[in-house]
């Protein structure tokens, strides 16, 4: 086989011939396709920690007011009855056949008895060592509604939307029964649950 001969006459060196750009693209393709599969490996057990963790994939619609609450249309005590789940009388509210399959009566107090809905992660933003302990770690994830519950649609002030992408933060910790999530951030659900709770306590008018 005759050797290539460079522009100045001499035999070209080997290496170059298969440095061609496709060939090129394919090795920096393929090399950013491992390294994005190295990253999803490393990250799993984050997102499987998370997502198996019922404080943040399925989080409780913790909600208690009395039933003489003063009825206000603006308020979440008129959304609800908009929705269906409960009718003013002079008694005070009364739950209707919808709204008892979300919230139950203890005395003079309706009571929340549903979840808010299902999360999942989306993909983890940032991971960090917290306090230089390796069995520590503080990450920033975004996520997704899957599904909403009736009450935290109606009640909630903005409610979540499906397939909105949200900021989360949590603390992970490697125990001696795997890892587990010691704290959660998710402002788009705790924000307007927190202030729909200061309204039914009347912390809040």
């Amino acid at each position: 086989m005759t050797p290539m001969i460079g522009s100045n006459g001499t035999e070209e060196p080997k290496w170059k011939r298969f440095l061609t750009p496709w060939k090129i693209t394919a090795v920096l393709i393929a090399a950013f396709l491992i390294s994005q599969a190295f990253i999803s490996w490393r990250d799993s057990f984050i997102v499987s920690t998370l997502d198996n963790s019922p404080a943040f994939a399925v989080p409780e619609f913790t909600l208690e007011f009395s039933r003489k609450i003063q009825y206000d249309p603006l308020t979440f005590v008129g959304r609800g009855a908009r929705a269906g789940f409960w009718t003013w009388t002079p008694e005070g509210l009364e739950l209707t056949s919808e709204g008892i399959k979300y919230f139950r009566l203890e005395g003079g107090m309706i009571v929340s008895q549903v979840q808010a809905g299902r999360r999942k992660v989306s993909r983890i933003r940032n991971k960090e060592m917290r306090d230089g302990i390796a069995l520590r770690y503080t990450i920033d994830f975004l996520y997704e509604w899957t599904e909403i519950s009736p009450p935290a649609v109606a009640l909630l002030y903005p409610p979540p939307k499906m397939k909105d992408e949200y900021l989360g933060k949590a603390i992970l910790y490697q125990g001696p029964n795997g890892w587990e999530v010691t704290s959660l951030e998710t402002r788009d659900f705790d924000e307007p649950l927190e202030h729909l709770q200061s309204i039914a306590s009347g912390v809040l008018q």
